[in-house]
């Protein structure tokens, strides 16, 4: 009964800050003080992180490298108790680049879970696709500017 309540919980949340409306705040509200976050990789969201308000930069950044991205979970594994629960997510990733392009990623997410709050989040997405969309962003913006 637990995991299926927490899958609930996840599921509503992906559908929240995954919607492309940038409120990424409930997912904020959910990190516990001593939150550790990781975006694997040497790109432009790449970040290892300690606490909810560097999270919500790091939210914050990504909504304006990627304005109106969607996030979707796919598929989902919960196991543990309360006190220390694992979520693996796989999630897809969509936006329209500057320059009208789509973009489209797939990633993993690892989450610790404790009592309800999340202490421990590390995302690893293709990071050729994340880099070469980047980079697409980047020329809009210099053509445009």
């Amino acid at each position: 009964m637990y995991h299926a309540i927490v899958r609930a919980k996840v599921r509503a949340l992906w559908r929240t800050t995954g919607d492309g409306s940038g409120n990424y705040h409930p997912a904020v509200a959910m990190a516990a003080p001593d939150l550790r976050f990781r975006f694997i990789g040497d790109n432009i969201l790449g970040a290892e992180l300690h606490g909810p308000e560097a999270f919500a930069d790091w939210f914050e950044k990504a909504n304006q490298c990627f304005p109106g991205m969607r996030l979707g979970l796919t598929d989902m594994v919960v196991k543990g108790w309360p006190w220390n629960t694992t979520v693996v997510v796989r999630l897809r990733i969509e936006a329209t680049l500057a320059d009208g392009s789509a973009y489209e990623n797939e990633g993993i997410q690892w989450v610790r879970i404790r009592w309800g709050r999340m202490v421990e989040d590390t995302v690893l997405e293709d990071t050729l696709r994340l880099q070469q969309a980047w980079r697409r962003q980047e020329a809009a913006a210099k053509a445009d500017g």
